[in-house]
């Protein structure tokens, strides 16, 4: 009798373990909301709820590595890194770098650019000089409708996915892609929408989410748009002839010339040495152009994932209104419905070096809020680890504070309303209403209206959450 309730136990246990374990590696599974949300259903759920993205690239304070950990190792590495990540639900790692106390976050998966370049780097002949991106962009587009560009992309992707975490993760496309992301030619929209379409095949339940722009101030993507309009070509080899002297005087980077907004002014302006620097603009003049190039380019693109973003460190340091502008500008080119995720600097790589962390924090938290204002759903940071971790230690009090208001803001929208530096949204839910305003303006105070006769001032950037 003893021996019949020692096997019911142990098939019982190993029943409860086997259930668990399947439970724990399935994948998470998403949906788009149709409203501008990614929606996430966990694994045993049966319900789909609105998921705000908070992730980070690299974790200051903590190295990642592809090493094993003694126990007294991993132990010290496991409280840094959920220390460090606290606030975060995402975090990118690289395949081979998981660790098992790095389970409890969504893993970003960003394998894109080095697996094209390896399959451009098999094709023979390819120009090696400062000029190759240009060779290697239009060998592209004719190779995204090969058979054999479609098999390399499987075979690549197989490995990956022998690689993944736990079920819980999403995939991030190539970095910049239409700026080239580490090459200085666009990479074109065709090959960002198969990327797109082979990973989906592979991974049914893929999340993908596109880094668009380092910038809003254009893009080769924009000199080809340009040059076809008017040829019925491109030609074999960058068309130097249509670069002034200045611009060819560089030397160093030889395609930077062609960079162009949708008007075609050149991004950059050179002097007599080749030297260069971002175009001047005021700010309504750049509002106006970045609106356009962003929104033109999230449009040419939509095909390549299921979220979109951009980075804009400087831009959004210099004028933190250009947050509002770039998360407008996108919802113009995908459509409302289509989610945006926004990149802030996390560990101060446009810091003024006057400027204290906790102060610059205090404006890359209106540059979020305002994002958010306008309907980003999600929020990503890029870390300069060439830097100390003075800035990102005073971003994850900020963070954390955002958390707590993440009840806010998952709430429906009732109305949203920006005139100049004012930015307010209402929601709505529990029988309370609440406005959540931020003030762009770094000089000027701003008045928000929350009834008609109660008044509130908001200094510069500051951001409040009133509740009604």
């Amino acid at each position: 009798m003893q021996r019949i309730h020692i096997v019911r136990f142990c098939f019982l246990y190993c029943s409860l373990l086997c259930f668990a374990t399947v439970l724990f590696s399935q994948p998470l599974q998403w949906k788009q909301s149709g409203d501008g949300w990614i929606l996430k259903k966990n694994a045993g759920s049966e319900k789909y709820e609105r998921f705000f993205a908070i992730g980070t690239w690299h974790v200051p304070g903590y190295s990642f590595t592809d090493s094993a950990e003694t126990h007294t190792v991993a132990t010290k590495n496991a409280n840094l890194f959920k220390t460090r990540t606290a606030p975060f639900n995402m975090v990118f790692v690289t395949p081979g770098q998981q660790k098992e106390y790095m389970s409890e976050k969504i893993q970003i998966l960003n394998p894109f650019s080095p697996m094209l370049h390896h399959y451009l780097d098999r094709i023979p002949d390819l120009p090696k000089g400062k000029d190759k991106d240009y060779y290697r962009s239009q060998v592209l587009k004719k190779e995204v409708n090969k058979p054999e560009f479609d098999h390399y992309l499987d075979s690549a992707i197989g490995v990956l996915m022998k690689q993944l975490p736990n079920g819980k993760y999403i995939y991030s496309h190539i970095d910049e892609i239409a700026l080239g992301g580490v090459s200085k030619w666009m990479v074109p929209p065709a090959v960002g929408a198969k990327i797109y379409e082979r990973v989906r095949n592979a991974d049914k339940k893929a999340l993908v989410f596109v880094d668009l722009l380092g910038h809003g101030r254009g893009s080769t993507y924009f000199f080809e748009q340009n040059y076809l309009a008017k040829n019925s070509a491109l030609p074999q080899a960058p068309p130097y002839e249509l670069l002034d002297t200045q611009a060819l005087a560089n030397k160093n980077i030889p395609l930077l010339g062609f960079f162009q907004a949708s008007d075609g002014t050149p991004v950059y302006q050179f002097d007599d040495d080749g030297k260069y620097a971002y175009r001047n603009y005021d700010l309504e003049a750049l509002k106006q152009l970045w609106f356009e190039n962003v929104s033109l380019v999230a449009e040419a693109y939509k095909s390549s994932g299921d979220v979109f973003g951009m980075n804009a460190f400087m831009d959004f340091n210099a004028n933190p209104i250009m947050s509002a502008v770039t998360t407008d500008a996108l919802k113009a080119g995908l459509g409302k419905d289509v989610p945006v995720w926004l990149y802030f600097d996390g560990n101060g790589y446009a810091k003024p070096a006057q400027v204290s962390p906790e102060a610059y924090i205090n404006m890359v938290k209106c540059q979020i809020y305002t994002s958010i204002i306008h309907g980003a759903t999600g929020i990503l940071f890029w870390n300069d680890w060439s830097k100390k971790p003075d800035v990102f230690s005073a971003l994850l009090p900020m963070l954390a504070e955002l958390n707590a208001n993440m009840e806010i803001i998952r709430l429906p929208t009732v109305a949203m309303e920006a005139r100049g530096h004012r930015h307010v949204l209402i929601k709505q839910g529990g029988g309370k209403k609440y406005i959540i305003a931020s003030n762009t303006s770094k000089t000027d105070a701003v008045v928000i209206n929350l009834s008609a006769t109660n008044k509130k001032i908001l200094q510069p950037l500051a951001v409040h959450i009133f509740v009604l």
